[in-house]
């Protein structure tokens, strides 16, 4: 492989990880520069949250240089911060990496050790880290049991009745995003993440404050009832004479 391809490689994977081409012209230059290992910063604004991203390259003893991954720490105005060291063979982009930092699960395709494929979702335990300052990594396996799309259909969610609607939306969960969704029975907005360890979903109002889901199905039955009350209306003043 010569220098050119390597670094078209490297640029090719970090715009498919979600960190663009900002970094293209700093990668080829460091690529350039034979250096043994390096690595590239950037940093982002989320909201009022600030995200500094460093990603590290390293040279193998023939030259060629590989992408082992990328520290992420998350900072907020308060002064709080969440850190994690994400590896190239965890597959984690740089919007996975927020939503971890922030608490949520995010569904991957991984390899065991067999290089059998499986899938998983992973959750950082963001209460505890271990002796090199991870924090430890939670898989809820194919088999733990939850899924996610049973758990989607037990909501009453407006304008879901295309596929394509329900795909994105679980595109979007399985990539640890808390998604906007309408929700039946209420003018509002809503936000939905997924929860696999206890097999369900988190339900949010545009403020952030968690809700329960039985007080939406049950605004969902107050809807059903009050349109079966509708025909009946209608009926009797049919039959009303002037």
């Amino acid at each position: 492989m010569t220098i050119k391809e390597n670094i078209q490689e490297l640029q090719d994977r970090l715009k498919y990880s979600g960190f663009g081409e900002t970094l293209n012209k700093e990668l080829e230059k460091q690529v350039k520069a034979k250096k043994s290992d390096f690595e590239l910063n950037m940093s982002k604004e989320v909201g009022d949250k600030k995200l500094d991203y460093g990603l590290h390259f390293r040279k193998s003893d023939e030259g060629r240089y590989y992408y082992n991954g990328f520290d992420a720490k998350l900072s907020t105005p308060e002064g709080k911060e969440q850190s994690q060291r994400f590896y190239n063979n965890q597959g984690v982009s740089a919007k996975e990496a927020l939503n971890l930092l922030e608490g949520r699960a995010v569904f991957k395709s991984l390899f065991n050790k067999e290089g059998e494929r499986y899938n998983a979702w992973l959750q950082l335990d963001l209460g505890s880290k271990d002796e090199k300052g991870q924090h430890p990594v939670t898989q809820y396996h194919q088999n733990y049991g939850f899924k996610l799309e049973d758990a989607v259909q037990k909501l009453p969610l407006n304008n879901m009745g295309s596929p394509d609607q329900l795909d994105l939306l679980l595109y979007s969960l399985k990539k640890g995003n808390r998604h906007e969704v309408d929700i039946i029975g209420n003018d509002s907005r809503f936000l939905l993440e997924a929860n696999p360890k206890y097999k369900t979903m988190n339900v949010y109002n545009v403020e952030g404050k968690r809700l329960k889901i039985s007080d939406l199905n049950a605004a969902q039955d107050q809807v059903k009832a009050e349109a079966k009350k509708i025909p009946e209306a209608q009926r009797k003043s049919k039959g009303v004479k002037v």
